[in-house]
């Protein structure tokens, strides 16, 4: 198996946009996903003093849906009130680009829309990119922060954000420690976790 770090991927099920969080860790494998009103926090259950490792990784809009491995998360999703998703990916991974840490870690970015288009966005040390998808059904477009790049997967079937987490977290990397499912549903986000809390 392959080890991915943190992956991210968008795409499009029976018609509804989705996206999923895939933790992988090998240094902080002791984390949990929490729920405060519109967003989604990563939160660290290890003493440490590194401050990479807990962060906002979704942020839940109207029209959109955020999913990033880092502090990027809040500022993408303040930047799509004035531009769009693709400029918005685009000026907050330039600004704040990899992350300092011991492993050079890459900044990775989705964003999901009611419209059935999609946007992700990559920054890493040697690495730039912002690419917008038109969605697929049954297909989801994948990066990671690491030996991923960029994929397109044929991506099995589910019913709802909690059978999505589920299903990311049957994905063949190593380490995996949880998954965060979002599926756009007929009034709002449809929001989960696996494993389930």
């Amino acid at each position: 198996m392959t080890y991915t770090g943190r992956t991210l991927g968008i795409g499009l099920m029976d018609g509804k946009p989705f996206a999923f969080y895939l933790l992988c860790s090998r240094s902080f494998p002791r984390r949990k996903a929490i729920v405060r009103e519109n967003a989604v926090y990563i939160e660290n259950l290890t003493e440490t003093d590194n401050p990479y490792v807990s962060y906002p990784v979704v942020r839940l809009l109207d029209e959109y849906a955020v999913v990033t491995n880092g502090l990027q998360t809040d500022f993408i999703a303040q930047a799509l009130e004035w531009e769009s998703p693709k400029k918005a990916l685009v000026h907050v991974l330039d600004a704040l680009d990899y992350e300092r840490d011991d492993y050079d870690t890459p900044r990775i970015a989705g964003i999901i829309g009611t419209s059935g288009k999609g946007w992700l966005g990559f920054a890493g040390r040697d690495e730039f990119w912002v690419k917008t998808l038109e969605l697929k059904d049954g297909k989801a477009f994948v990066t990671a922060t690491y030996n991923l790049g960029f994929a397109k997967l044929d991506f099995p079937g589910f019913d709802g954000a909690e059978e999505l987490a589920e299903r990311a977290m049957w994905l063949s990397f190593e380490k995996k420690v949880l998954a965060v499912g979002i599926v756009k549903e007929r009034k709002g986000w449809g929001l989960a976790f696996s494993p389930r809390r």
